[in-house]
């Protein structure tokens, strides 16, 4: 006689489908995602927000699209660095390629950063020339809109919200 167990586990997969009416956030590809370990190789297409950020062809980062003109990205990554030493690669999950590249023409770092504890590690690239935002591999990051009354009253974002991450072009989910 043999018997067999199984455990089966629940996959916590969850559609991101593409709602065209958005003005930000609209992906070409739609993508199943899980938690955020493991994470999944994210299709050409699918997360247009999501930039490489070559920084004086030694090092890369990643930021995401705000507007056509405008990137965000991390402070620790180009603090210090002259804008034309930048290239941002948009349209693509491939590193140091894309269906378009921009050099930044401005950096700004948040006044407040710390590089010792990374507080206010934030910053913004300002392109040179502005993104094809009508390029179908490009797209604008949604931005919720927050405001203080929001933050006072509860956690924010509300607990069970699910929230979609890309991280050097790789997208998780975080429950």
């Amino acid at each position: 006689m043999v018997i067999s167990f199984a455990i089966i586990r629940p996959s916590y997969q969850t559609m991101y489908p593409c709602n065209s009416s958005d003005v930000c956030g609209c992906s070409s590809n739609p993508a199943t995602i899980t938690r955020i370990v493991g994470g999944e190789t994210a299709s050409s297409a699918t997360w247009g927000w999501a930039v490489s950020i070559n920084i004086a062809d030694t090092y890369l980062c990643g930021g995401s699209i705000i507007s056509s003109s405008w990137v965000i990205t991390a402070a620790h990554c180009v603090n210090g660095v002259p804008a034309s030493t930048i290239t941002v690669y948009a349209g693509s999950n491939i590193r140091w390629s894309g269906t378009q590249s921009r050099v930044a023409s401005q950096v700004i770092v948040h006044s407040n950063y710390n590089p010792d504890t990374f507080v206010n590690d934030i910053a913004l690239l300002k392109l040179d020339t502005p993104l094809t935002m009508t390029d179908p591999y490009v797209s604008q990051i949604c931005i919720p809109s927050v405001d203080m009354t929001m933050l006072v009253a509860s956690e924010w974002p509300p607990v069970g919200t699910y929230v979609s991450i890309s991280v050097h072009l790789t997208c998780t989910v975080i429950y």
